[in-house]
């Protein structure tokens, strides 16, 4: 065991007698150890060590039944299974889960091969049974709004590197775990939960075999309070404001954040699956990175990798929804599947991982495994981050869409009726002049990228005034300096604003198409002292690839010197967001 592994395995980390839960054996007795192995409901398990619950003896095999909402980190609470009056709580090194628990393929633990990684921090505090010298975090956390709380105990860094999107990862606690979400989450209870949805869509088993599902979208709480009640799953989104909280945190910690007005400001979503009743889910896959928390109940997941990685779109094939079904099966294949490809996996494939989930459970899926879900108890709540950040396709297409509608020749509509023939001309002499568009973007990826890009995105109005009085400049900004307007983003005037107050918009990076029009990556708003109106009037006036110097500007201004270095930050405001570029003179 190494050092880091060995800190609390004395036993120190139960603060206080070894005999302070309930129970009378010591783990140095010699009795003897019952195989661990207990076909069983994953809430049952096997006593392990001979020991004493409130006076009753328990002997190595005894089935007990744990009541996983009255357990911690250092204790169960147990019920024999024979005997409901002999109930109490017992340290886990006494009690054996079930092998149904649990199952791998057949590869090393913790290896880059293994398709599954599994932590136990109630059953295995030390992390004994991981084989790889990782550095482990020497207290459990509490589900926070950031990437570190939810790949505990591995170092946010280390599950980048080791994890995401390459495996799955399981992390089992208990419900300690979720302090921190509870206020959240109106203390876990579903009918409030309900109330306070922004949406709510029901999945309704069709019988009599419950193999399809039908999706519906409720409208009105008391009827998703019905529906739920009648034994249907529902699934729901909590305030906007509690996405917002975790989703921004966490695309920022997985750097998605400098594209996430792509998806609509969050870059995922977060949806509250409560399930009244045994309930399965058939198999299917995500586009989407998924990081599920068990709240309440159990759920057995099974899962193993998927035909595409990082696919463009999610795959239901038991969805009664035809028309949905047929687009993504289209999709899957135009992303390099063929139909064969795209059959879910038997129950029976030796590939498939299983891990059953218990209160304070946390499993990362990646994108694109096949994966199913079973409902184990008559009531279970779980919360899932939905992780769909932009693609590399998103970014470089909304910054070659806006280059091409600044063409005419590209705005310009195909009219078919002139034949096929000189549609594939006219399409093949587009396509030539790509070449060249493409070579100027490669030659200004920094404008294509711009440094705002990669900083928070401003919550108000930035005020160049403030901004200068309390900053230093980072660019050498001088009167010889030349200013180069770039062919990336937009700078107007704000709309709707007196022009008093000075107000401008830039525009960033690329734009993406939405059903009512067009929309930028990032939108800025800056304000302006009213000397520098004329200033920024003059630069939105400038064409693509037209110059200034910046001596030019500081003409504008010269009755005002006092506003120089404001002229410099937002000068350095719009180098920094893309829109110009920033150049030296060539010397005699």
């Amino acid at each position: 065991m190494t050092s880091k592994r060995k800190r609390e395995a004395d036993g120190a980390m139960f603060s206080g007698a070894r005999f302070s839960f309930g129970f009378q054996a010591s783990p140095d007795d010699t009795a003897a150890e019952a195989p661990p192995a207990v076909a069983a409901h994953p809430t049952s398990a096997s006593i392990r060590v001979a020991c004493n619950v409130n006076g009753a003896d328990l002997a190595p095999g005894d089935l007990v039944v744990i009541d996983w909402a009255q357990s911690s980190w250092t204790q169960l609470h147990v019920t024999s299974s024979t005997d409901a009056s002999v109930a109490g709580t017992v340290h886990p090194q006494y009690v054996a889960l079930p092998t149904s628990a649990y199952s791998a393929p057949d590869a090393p633990p913790f290896s880059l091969d293994a398709p599954l990684w599994q932590f136990d921090y109630v059953f295995d505090p030390t992390f004994s049974g991981c084989t790889w010298p990782l550095h482990f975090s020497s207290a459990p956390l509490t589900v926070e709004p950031n990437l570190q709380s939810l790949s505990w105990p591995l170092p946010s860094s280390t599950f980048i590197q080791h994890v995401y999107n390459q495996r799955c990862m399981v992390v089992h606690g208990s419900s300690h775990r979720l302090q921190s979400l509870l206020e959240d989450l109106h203390q876990l209870d579903v009918d409030t939960l309900i109330l306070t949805a922004s949406r709510t869509v029901a999945w309704l088993a069709q019988a009599p075999a419950k193999t399809r599902m039908q999706y519906l979208e409720v409208q009105s709480p008391e009827m998703a309070r019905a529906i739920y009640k009648a034994g249907h799953s529902l699934y729901f989104n909590p305030s906007p404001e509690v996405q917002e909280k975790y989703l921004t945190a966490l695309c920022a910690d997985l750097g998605m954040d400098f594209t996430s007005a792509l998806d609509g400001g969050m870059g995922g979503d977060i949806e509250l699956f409560a399930v009244q009743g045994r309930h399965s889910t058939p198999w299917h896959l995500d586009a989407q990175q998924n990081i599920t928390i068990q709240l309440t109940g159990t759920k057995r997941w099974s899962f193993v990798k998927g035909p595409v990685h990082d696919p463009m779109t999610n795959l239901h094939l038991a969805s009664t929804n035809t028309p949905s079904v047929q687009d993504d099966l289209i999709t899957h294949c135009m992303s390099g599947a063929t139909p064969a490809m795209l059959t879910p996996p038997a129950d029976d494939d030796p590939a498939i991982a299983s891990v059953v989930l218990r209160p304070g459970s946390v499993l990362y899926v990646p994108a694109g495994y096949w994966h199913k879900v079973e409902a184990m108890d008559e009531g279970s709540l779980s919360m899932n981050f939905s992780i769909d950040g932009s693609r590399w396709l998103d970014v470089l297409w909304n910054r070659l869409q806006p280059t091409l509608m600044a063409q005419p020749s590209f705005r310009a509509r195909p009219d078919l009726r002139r034949g096929p023939e000189n549609a594939r001309a006219q399409l093949k002499q587009l396509l030539s002049s790509l070449k060249a568009t493409i070579a100027e973007m490669e030659d200004n990826v920094d404008t294509l990228l711009p440094d705002a890009l990669f900083a928070p995105p401003a919550s108000d109005v930035v005020s160049v005034a403030k901004l200068a009085s309390s900053t230093d400049l980072e660019l050498p900004i001088q009167a010889s300096s030349v200013l180069v307007r770039s062919s990336v983003g937009a700078l107007i005037a704000t709309p709707h604003v007196p022009a008093s107050e000075g107000k401008y918009t830039l525009a960033t990076g690329g734009a993406a198409r939405f059903s009512d029009g067009f929309k930028a990556e990032r939108v800025t708003v800056v304000a302006v002292p009213l000397p520098l109106t004329a200033v920024m009037n003059r630069l939105l006036e400038m064409p693509v690839g037209t110059t200034l110097a910046v001596a030019a500007l500081h003409a504008m201004v010269s009755e005002h010197p006092a506003l120089t270095k404001t002229l410099h930050h937002s000068i350095e405001l719009l180098v920094q967001h893309g829109l110009f570029t920033l150049t030296s003179p060539i010397g005699p």
